[in-house]
């Protein structure tokens, strides 16, 4: 079971880790800190998304979509940081180094919007969690890893970054789960962070091509031939997929 209290104080956690970074960010531009924000609210959406399968009647999910107005003007800031990493020639760094400019100066504008937002969400949700058995925490992993081993039997590259997105799930609510949970789902943390991380580096260099539209062709292939491996890449990690994701259990005997 994952009690209303250790989901409370997960929450309450995160949502002051998110304020925190959010404030750093505005006072230092350290991409760092958008990062940190971005992870955490994705750490929050992790339990969002068990909540909103196992306890039906929950006001959570709703809450949750509420505050997701911070996390995407925060991914617009951490898109163009992105691109700006990828830019190849000093001309199109420049324009990319100018466009994350703006896009961090009009996100630190609404700051204290964003602030009251996160205040307003961790005051609505923080007496609403509910206890959930360790049989409904079961069936969601059983439910996300049959829907990875199905989308890895043939790589969609439409269906790869949501594919991410169920795996970090999984991952961000593994520690919250007790002992006996954690021996019968067996997840190879390991081998999923690695998938994921993976995922999550071909996809940087599609936001990547979307903003050197009007870059050199050189640049451009440089940018789609990364691309290329870091596919070829996921292909061999899921290979036989649904044989990786669990542990191996040790014999008894």
């Amino acid at each position: 079971m994952i009690s209303s209290i250790k989901q409370r104080n997960f929450f309450l956690k995160k949502c002051s880790v998110i304020s925190t970074a959010l404030e750093n960010f505005c006072l230092t531009g350290d991409n760092e800190e958008i990062h940190r924000l971005r992870v955490e609210f994705k750490k929050v959406r992790a339990l969002n998304s068990l909540i909103k399968e196992c306890c039906k009647d929950s006001a959570v999910p709703a809450e949750f979509s509420n505050a997701k107005i911070v996390y995407r003007r925060a991914g617009v800031v951490r898109d163009a940081f992105i691109s700006l990493q990828h830019a190849g020639l000093a001309g199109q760094n420049h324009a990319q180094a100018e466009f994350h400019r703006l896009a961090s100066e009009e996100f630190c504008r609404r700051k204290d919007l964003h602030i009251k937002i996160l205040a307003d969400w961790r005051e609505s949700v923080s007496d609403k969690f509910e206890n959930i058995s360790n049989g409904r925490i079961a069936s969601y992993y059983s439910k996300w890893l049959s829907r990875l081993s199905d989308s890895f039997i043939m790589v969609d590259e439409e269906e790869l970054h949501e594919d991410r997105k169920i795996i970090k799930r999984l991952l961000y609510l593994y520690p919250l789960l007790n002992q006996k949970l954690k021996s019968s789902v067996c997840l190879n943390t390991e081998y999923m962070d690695s998938l994921q991380e993976e995922i999550g580096k071909w996809h940087d260099t599609l936001i990547a091509r979307e903003h050197e539209s009007g870059s050199s062709a050189g640049n451009l292939k440089r940018i789609q031939k990364e691309s290329k491996a870091r596919l070829d890449s996921i292909r061999m990690l899921t290979d036989n997929f649904s044989k990786k994701y669990a542990l191996i259990k040790a014999s008894p005997y």
